[in-house]
């Protein structure tokens, strides 16, 4: 018997193009124009009557196309005026990743894998980008960052429970410090894939500041990395990240053991 024949695939069943299909293809088709740079950020389309004459499709399916367009953050429509490309935003790249990461539930270990191959390189990157206003900012979170961590370990000393106002601000600029150095790194691809990865990582952070002297260890480890930035020492940034990194990974997993042992 021909092996061809054993597993003969189903025949496909395919719907008749509709209006709304047509102007989906529309879609594409301008979309592309828009992302390979052909219609750049500001420039307005042509009016619909001249796209739907181009394109030989009606101006229905031309403002059909056009809404999809704007859903899809690409251009503004603006009544009686006309359609215009506009600015493609960073949250267009790191919201669907950010979802994928949620959706699917992806592992500490997993987010912390990839951290481990970006975020030393990333810091040896801001050694030699860093500028002056770069390295105040990082400064100033960690001065900031300080102060919450002993507001912490001193609540957890005295009460045996941490401020919850206290407990949300460390966690946003303990994510602060990285998207600081992403940004001083001079390479905006690092800032779009770390983001993500970082803000998964929000919730788990509240639960690890809980934990005594925990938060105090996260700014030593941030310090360490920014000692060396200023030393403009790459080898000792990327060092230092790699070590911040570890020892994270070990307390934000005790976090969630412990949270989850609470809830067993």
């Amino acid at each position: 018997m021909d092996a061809t024949n054993q597993h003969t695939a189903p025949p496909l069943r395919l719907a008749p193009a509709s209006r709304a299909s047509l102007s989906g293809t529309v879609a594409d088709q301008l979309a592309d124009l828009i992302v390979v740079g052909r219609l750049q950020a500001g420039e307005r389309l042509l009016p619909e009557r001249e796209l739907a004459a181009q394109l030989q499709v009606s101006r229905i399916v031309v403002r059909e196309a056009l809404r999809t367009l704007a859903e899809r953050g690409l251009v503004e429509v603006r009544p009686g005026v006309g359609a215009f490309v506009v600015p493609m935003a960073p949250a267009a790249v790191t919201r669907p990743l950010s979802l994928y990461l949620v959706r699917n539930q992806i592992a500490l270990t997993h987010l912390f894998e990839l951290r481990r191959a970006i975020e030393p390189r990333i810091a040896a990157a801001a050694t030699e980008a860093a500028v002056s206003a770069d390295l105040a900012a990082l400064y100033d979170n960690i001065a900031r960052t300080r102060t919450a961590a002993a507001e912490l370990d001193g609540a957890l000393a005295t009460t045996g429970a941490a401020p919850e106002a206290t407990v949300e601000a460390f966690a946003w600029l303990d994510l602060e410090f990285h998207q600081l150095l992403a940004a001083a790194s001079g390479n905006p691809l690092f800032q779009l894939v770390l983001e993500p990865l970082i803000d998964r990582l929000l919730a788990v952070r509240r639960e690890g500041a809980r934990l005594p002297g925990t938060a105090l260890r996260a700014v030593d480890g941030h310090a360490a990395v920014l000692e060396a930035l200023e030393r403009r020492d790459q080898d000792g940034a990327a060092r230092a990240m790699e070590a911040h990194l570890a020892a994270v990974e070990t307390w934000l997993g005790d976090a969630t053991d412990e949270h989850q042992g609470g809830e067993a």
